[in-house]
């Protein structure tokens, strides 16, 4: 017997300025997701409250917009180290299950280290996934 996989329905959906274009953002509100997408500088020019990013990836409008917008690079951070460090980015891996249980393990990886990190009493090594390997094949205790 399948399990069925459970969904949980976004709130918000924070994209790049690309996506933004009134057929996205309308489709976003029909489904009850509030857009959180920059406009570019050639969209609705001189109108004020809404979000905008400069050259220098500096977020300009409301400051709950800016809020949720700036959370985006602290994922996009995160996407970066999982797949540059625990190898997420040449994955052999066939089917939607196979590639959710693989992320989820390399998500577990990045939270071992930081508790090791912590423990050890040196949290600038806690995105450091190669210094725990080093440190482990030395001394045998990690």
């Amino acid at each position: 017997m399948k399990k069925s996989l459970r969904f949980v329905r976004p709130m918000k959906l924070v994209a790049d300025s690309q996506y933004s274009n009134k057929a996205f953002r309308e489709k976003c509100i029909k489904k009850g997701i509030e857009p959180i997408v920059p406009y570019p500088a050639n969209q609705m020019k001189g109108k004020k409250g809404l979000l905008r990013v400069d050259r220098k990836f500096r977020a300009h409008g409301p400051t709950r917009l800016k809020r949720f917008y700036r959370r985006k690079s602290s994922i996009e951070r995160t996407n970066s180290r999982l797949k540059d460090q625990i190898n997420l980015r040449n994955h052999r891996l066939r089917g939607l299950r196979n590639i959710i249980t693989h992320v989820q393990y390399c998500i577990l990886a990045m939270l071992f280290v930081a508790r090791a990190a912590m423990k050890i009493r040196k949290p600038w090594k806690a995105r450091s996934i190669t210094y725990f390997t080093a440190y482990g094949l030395y001394l045998g205790t990690c």
